[in-house]
């Protein structure tokens, strides 16, 4: 015979209303979570989850688009994010959009179908064409990494113009008054914010905005951040340092870096994200690091308020911080060094 809630009752000593709480994603505590946990291990039980959907009216599954799944970015937030949905008792559908703002459309379709309860999004651009078929099935949103304009939806990002001012800051403090960024077009959110945090901070550090190929765009991916920085490279007045506004570009750069001759004064460089790379580069690189397993958690927690019931009706932005990890002073200090 399958093993019931009633059975979970006479192992741990817990209510059947603490029991029903935890299984159909209530927050319980830490220690009568674990208990229920052990005693499920032990009898074998098995959520049967069609029945509790159709008690609960929910399916326990929630939907992740991904504006690209081949991004070590995406694939952390994700990873973590999963971990504590499944805390919550929760599935989770992933939908890789490739970029493709028809896509993304398209995935959110297809999750609305298979009756998720609500859906987290990286979106691909400011604008998310699918969102008003959400709306009118009332599935809850939750962005990360990037706003969306004109959508009543919750979000967390980071404080982007912060993060790259943070770097600006280390290399003018360093005596660099020539500061270049690797950044992708200002028609994603990230990377117009960077460019804007970047600007911003150069033009205080040095009284005027920096020369527009300075800041041109450049494909959001390695291959942009290598020509990026070759591009760089060969102005006529190139520049001492280069500040990469996420982790493709920063390892883009560094692979360009040591493509350099030795008759090409080498720049300083300060990356964005992957702290691995400190630990295989020498010297140690400079890097902008994001909370990602904070992003993860937070968006998490957005979401199961959001399907719960829990959430203020008004939609609401967090904001993280981020770290500025310093490497060898001569990756920010001298040109001529070699990351």
């Amino acid at each position: 015979m399958a093993a019931t809630y009633k059975d979970i009752r006479r192992l741990t000593g817990l209510s059947l209303a603490t029991i029903s709480k935890h299984f159909n994603g209530g927050n319980v505590l830490h220690a009568n979570r674990v208990l229920i946990e052990q005693a499920a291990s032990d009898l074998g039980y098995q959520v049967n989850d069609f029945a509790r959907g159709l008690r609960s009216r929910r399916s326990m599954t929630l939907g992740v688009v991904l504006a690209e799944l081949n991004s070590t970015f995406n694939t952390t937030i994700v990873s973590a994010m999963e971990e504590r949905l499944r805390e919550a008792g929760y599935g989770t559908i992933i939908c890789n959009s490739q970029g493709s703002p028809a896509a993304e459309a398209e995935a959110i379709r297809f999750l609305i179908g298979k009756m998720v309860d609500g859906i987290v999004i990286v979106p691909v651009g400011d604008e998310v064409d699918g969102l008003a078929a959400a709306a009118e099935r009332g599935v809850p949103v939750v962005a990360v990494d990037r706003a969306i304009a004109r959508a009543a939806v919750d979000a967390v990002v980071i404080d982007n113009r912060g993060a790259i001012a943070s770097a600006v800051d280390l290399l003018a403090g360093a005596g660099h008054t020539a500061l270049a960024l690797l950044a992708g077009p200002d028609t994603t959110y990230t990377m117009r914010e960077r460019r804007i945090g970047f600007r911003e901070a150069v033009k205080r550090h040095t009284g005027r905005f920096p020369a527009d190929a300075l800041t041109q765009p450049d494909p959001v991916n390695i291959e942009g951040g290598h020509q990026g920085f070759r591009r760089l490279m060969r102005l006529a007045a190139p520049p001492t340092a280069v500040v990469c506004a996420n982790y493709e570009f920063t390892l883009g750069a560094i692979i360009a870096l040591n493509e350099l001759g030795p008759e090409v004064p080498a720049p300083a460089i300060v990356g964005f994200d992957n702290l691995e790379l400190a630990r295989i580069i020498r010297p140690r690189p400079t890097l902008v690091s994001q909370p990602v397993a904070q992003i993860a958690t937070r968006a998490a927690e957005l979401i199961l308020e959001r399907v719960r019931g829990e959430a203020p009706p008004e939609p609401r932005t967090v904001v993280l911080g981020t770290e500025l990890v310093i490497g060898d002073e001569v990756t920010y200090t001298n040109a001529g060094s070699r990351a």
